[in-house]
């Protein structure tokens, strides 16, 4: 049997940190989402898919795909739910791959991720602003996901 009396401080459980509890609150937010954007989307793909048949233009089709992977908050989601549309409309293999960065915008709305880690902050440098898309992760986020894009199209146009 377990005695308490023998010990210098009682015991911690698991659950009881703070670092269980911010962990357990950005997965909860990440799965969830992910899911229920997914299963949205999976209703109605066959709608979109006719729809956007016969549209034409990449940088708009790479916006769309920036901003459903800021509202689905999954990269693979995004990929799925739109690629396929994307081959519908006939886009190139190397413009697809370009776009494929434009799937990482899952950080413009403040979610699991970015509570996290704002929770995790000690010293207080990481914030999420009052309003919705105004946080720590904004500029290197834009910055990256952007360039990212560019390059890709860059090396495309150079080994094709």
């Amino acid at each position: 049997m377990y005695n308490h009396a023998h010990m210098p401080y009682p015991p911690l459980s698991l659950d009881s940190g703070s670092v269980f509890k911010s962990g357990l609150v950005g997965v909860v937010a990440i799965f969830g989402l992910s899911w229920m954007m997914n299963s949205f989307f999976a209703a109605w793909s066959d709608l979109y898919n006719s729809a956007y048949r016969d549209f034409q233009n990449p940088l708009l089709f790479g916006l769309l795909v920036f901003i459903l992977s800021a509202v689905i908050y999954s990269p693979a989601a995004t990929a799925v739910a739109l690629f396929p549309a994307g081959v519908m409309m006939g886009y190139p293999a190397a413009t697809l791959i370009a776009l494929l960065p434009l799937t990482c915008g899952s950080f413009i709305i403040p979610g699991g991720a970015q509570i996290g880690c704002v929770a995790f902050d000690r010293t207080g440098t990481t914030k999420i602003g009052k309003y919705v898309v105004n946080h720590s992760y904004m500029l290197p986020g834009l910055v990256t996901t952007l360039s990212s894009s560019v390059f890709c199209f860059l090396l495309a146009g150079i080994l094709l």
